[in-house]
Parts: C-alpha cells; sequence; structure tokens
C-alpha cells in the first residue's frame, strides 16, 4: 500500500454462497427411514410394494438385460384372468401405457401374475389377518432371479498337456 489512496475495505464474503454443504443428510437419512416405517405400519399386512412386471431395457446396449417394470398391461392381466382394476386393489401395479412387444415377455408376465395370485391369501378385514397371523412383506415381491455366469476352468494337469 502507498501513496494517498483509500483504505480498501475488502468483502470477500461470497465464497460460501458457491459451496452445497451436505450436513444434512444423515437428517435425511432417518426421516426417510421414518417415513418408510410408518408406510409400512399404515399398510400392513399388505406388502409395502407391489408386483411388477419383467421388462427388457430399452435401446441396443442394455436389451440384453432384464429389469422389473412399472407396471402389467391390461391384456396381460386379462390373460392371467383377472380384471386390471381389481389387479391395482391386490397389489398389482399396472401401466395402460405400456405395450406388449413381444409374445415371450407377455407369457412370461402373464405366468408372473398367476404365480402370485396363487401365492396371496386374501382377508375381509384387518382384524380377521391379524387372528391369522399374517406377516407383512417388505421388500421387491417376487425379485429376479440373477444367474451367476458360469466361468469354466482349465484344470493344471490339461495346461501342461499343451507345453
Amino acid at each position: 500500500m502507498k501513496r494517498n489512496n483509500a483504505v480498501h475495505s475488502n468483502h470477500f464474503k461470497k465464497t460460501a454462497l458457491r459451496i452445497k454443504t451436505w450436513f444434512k443428510q444423515p437428517a435425511r437419512h432417518q426421516r426417510r427411514s421414518e417415513s418408510r416405517k410408518a408406510k409400512a405400519r399404515a399398510c400392513a399386512p399388505m406388502p409395502t410394494e407391489k408386483l411388477q412386471p419383467i421388462v427388457r431395457c430399452p435401446t441396443i446396449r442394455h436389451n440384453k438385460k432384464i429389469r422389473l417394470g412399472r407396471g402389467f398391461t391390461a391384456e396381460e392381466c386379462a390373460a392371467a384372468g383377472v380384471d386390471y382394476r381389481y389387479a391395482r386393489t391386490v397389489g398389482v401395479a399396472v401401466d395402460l401405457r405400456r405395450k406388449n412387444n413381444n409374445a415371450e415377455a407377455f407369457n412370461a408376465n402373464v405366468e408372473r401374475l398367476k404365480e402370485y395370485l396363487g401365492k396371496i391369501t386374501l382377508y375381509k378385514s384387518f382384524k380377521e389377518a391379524k387372528e391369522a397371523g399374517a406377516k407383512q412383506h417388505i421388500g421387491v415381491i417376487m425379485p429376479i432371479a440373477r444367474n451367476e455366469p458360469k466361468v469354466s476352468t482349465v484344470s493344471a494337469s490339461e495346461v501342461a498337456s499343451f507345453n
């Protein structure tokens, strides 16, 4: 600082506005956990999730994989012998916008619906379910069985025979 100039009163206070903190993460975790438990208590003994169809992922890159979709089509529900409006009341997700693109996926989802409808037990009231000792299912209903890929190994004796 030289000569007859004003003394600066610098305002370096805007740095904090450019930084996003993450201090609310633990509280958010706790709030989500409590809301999940409250939802489970409210809908007991019904499952917390709905049955979802198996669909193929979109695009050429991912279409070799299968995952759970948003909901069954009305045609899949009809083929399984249940009206889609009734299916919604017994814990089946229905998506009226989805289209059936191939028979293989259609038949697989119809079988999935039939299996689910054969497994569920319907009670007339909450009291009746409680007396029967019904347990609530928490989590994904009928998850996709993912098989581990089999890797063939070569024994040491076979390797030695090549050398």
